[in-house]
């Protein structure tokens, strides 16, 4: 079963903590044991900031549920943007594709809107 759970264990990602400034959350996406994706993040009052996801293979489905817990967490906090500092340019370039940034903006605005158009997206019969 895979589970997304939020980690201590910052030792595998020295890289991440030499770049990113200040705290911020780890969550993994594991199945048992195994680590299968990553998602680097921070609340602030008024946004999230996501600063580097990644899955196994780039996984698009890993690296949708990765954000979406992210998004979720923070629309339950009451924080409505989102801010993207992606760099890896193939994680990028799959979250355009998955919908999360369009034409180089790098943040959602109104994640409550976002996660509601998602839920007509899994109503469209030609999604199933």
């Amino acid at each position: 079963m895979l589970e997304i759970l939020e980690t201590n264990d910052f030792d595998r990602y020295l890289s991440l903590t030499a770049r990113i400034r200040g705290d911020y959350h780890l969550s993994e996406l594991k199945e048992g044991d195994k680590v299968k994706g990553f998602i680097a993040y921070d609340y602030h009052p008024e946004e999230v900031v996501i600063y580097a996801v990644d899955a196994e293979n780039h996984d698009y489905n890993y690296l949708d549920g990765l954000v979406r817990s992210v998004l979720f967490k923070a629309e339950l906090k009451g924080i409505e943007k989102a801010v993207f500092c992606e760099y890896n340019s193939t994680v990028w370039e799959r979250l355009e594709l998955l919908g999360f940034v369009k034409n180089d903006q790098k943040s959602i605005e109104n994640i409550s809107e976002f996660m509601e158009n998602c839920k007509k997206c899994k109503e469209n019969p030609s999604n199933t």
